[in-house]
């Protein structure tokens, strides 16, 4: 009997010493890992990590300077304009539309929003009199405009570039 306690014991010493050393070569290495992105930071930090938009001088003010050509036709238009304390947009506050809804930009003699961004796409593709939900958010599809150098450069080539059109 001391004998078979005496070999469940020491087998029971090495699978535990066994166990013990494989679960040390298996740690979580404390490497620093560098990141190598825009961000320079790992994905689930906020977008504060993302590249400023800095003029070197005065901010473009609304009405006052020439949009840029869109790359394609069917491409939202760039905001030719800074945005600053015009966002966060909200449910509540999207200061866009004071200038931008139709009925406004005219007098104004800035661009009015298109038709399309009066159909409700979530009931049907129904022309409602307000922006549609879809379209509410502006900064989703629509970016500030400016002069500087790119921090990712942009090969892209229109299609009418490619073919030789005008």
């Amino acid at each position: 009997m001391k004998k078979i306690a005496l070999i469940s014991a020491a087998a029971a010493l090495l699978l535990f010493t066994g166990c013990n050393q494989s679960a040390s070569t298996n740690k979580v290495s404390n490497k620093k890992v560098e990141v190598t992105g825009i961000r320079k930071a790992t994905l689930d930090k906020g977008s504060q990590n993302l590249p400023v938009v800095t003029y070197t001088s005065q901010a473009p003010i609304p009405g006052k300077v020439k949009p840029f050509q869109k790359s394609y036709v069917t491409a939202p238009p760039m905001i030719p304009h800074s945005i600053a304390g015009m966002t966060p947009i909200t449910v509540k506050n999207n200061m866009c539309l004071n200038c931008h809804m139709p009925q406004n930009a005219k007098a104004l003699g800035v661009t009015p929003m298109p038709k399309d961004h009066f159909v409700d796409n979530f009931e049907g593709g129904k022309h409602v009199q307000r922006v549609a939900g879809s379209r509410y958010f502006c900064t989703t599809c629509h970016a500030p405009q400016a002069n500087l150098n790119p921090v990712v450069e942009n090969k892209f080539e229109s299609m009418k570039a490619n073919a030789g059109l005008k």
